[in-house]
């Protein structure tokens, strides 16, 4: 469980004295460290773009910290943007950073930014946000591995998912979640989480349920399997404009459709 005050290592350069004075009491800010130090629960990183191959080999590694670029000057929406890609939680400008730092740690989805104790349901909005973030890293580099394959190669990515997944079942006693989000019977509890599809239609839906390559959805009409649909999904703190591609749809009511989807690409951006 995360300690009472929150501790912050700031790494690449000292602690900005203004942000330490606003976060007295709060939060416990101190210098260089190591990311990994249990004691840790954030890191702070003074902004330098030579910094990103570090951080993505941390992320690439399982590191699961809070981390937020800092900056001495105003914050563009492209490199805040550059900063998530590579795999910060965001990056802020060290005048504001207090008070942003401060509503992040208040709400639901920071709390569980760290994995529930057994037993305890993580929130779905923190749910949303975690696979925000994460399907806008994979997909970038899916697709860049999909385009080697040459004519056809997201249908052979695809099948050997679909043979990967078989293997699975095979091997563990509880049966891994469907690609694409499907849902088996009552093995999982649906999301139930508001979606707003902004093309080819213009309709309100609702997420029930998320996988590693795509989505279930449920929708009042039903685009055909092949269709690309532009979807906004926004968790608890963060937005994101997900593109996804129906495979699979099934009638569950007069007015009420669900969509199995697979993922194209991800553009996430964090909520205000």
């Amino acid at each position: 469980m995360q300690a009472t005050t929150p501790r912050f290592v700031v790494l690449g350069g000292p602690v900005p004295e203004p942000l330490r004075s606003e976060l007295l009491g709060v939060v416990e800010l101190f210098e260089g460290g190591d990311l990994v130090d249990p004691s840790t629960d954030g890191v702070l990183v003074h902004a330098h773009a030579d910094l990103f191959p570090a951080l993505r080999r941390f992320r690439d590694g399982g590191g699961r910290l809070p981390i937020f670029g800092l900056s001495q000057r105003p914050v563009e929406i492209g490199e805040r943007l550059r900063w998530i890609r590579e795999g910060a939680d965001d990056l802020l400008e060290i005048g504001t950073a207090a008070a942003t730092l401060l509503r992040k740690l208040r709400t639901e989805a920071w709390q569980a930014a760290t994995p529930a104790p057994r037993g305890e349901r993580v929130p779905a909005g923190a749910r949303v946000d975690r696979w925000l973030m994460a399907a806008g890293r994979y997909l970038s580099a899916r697709e860049d591995l999909v385009e080697t394959l040459g004519a056809g190669g997201r249908n052979r990515y695809l099948d050997c998912v679909f043979l990967r997944d078989q293997l699975l079942r095979a091997a563990e006693s509880e049966a891994p979640t469907d690609m694409f989000g499907q849902r088996r019977g009552s093995e999982r509890e649906s999301l139930g989480w508001p979606v707003w599809v902004l093309a080819p239609l213009a309709v309100g839906g609702e997420l029930l349920n998320i996988g590693a390559d795509g989505a279930c959805l449920a929708l009042p009409t039903a685009p055909g399997p092949g269709e690309r649909l532009q979807v906004r999904i926004e968790g608890a703190t963060v937005a994101a404009m997900v593109e996804l591609e129906v495979r699979w749809r099934r009638r569950v009511s007069r007015e009420r459709w669900q969509i199995g989807a697979f993922g194209i690409a991800c553009a996430v951006a964090r909520g205000a």
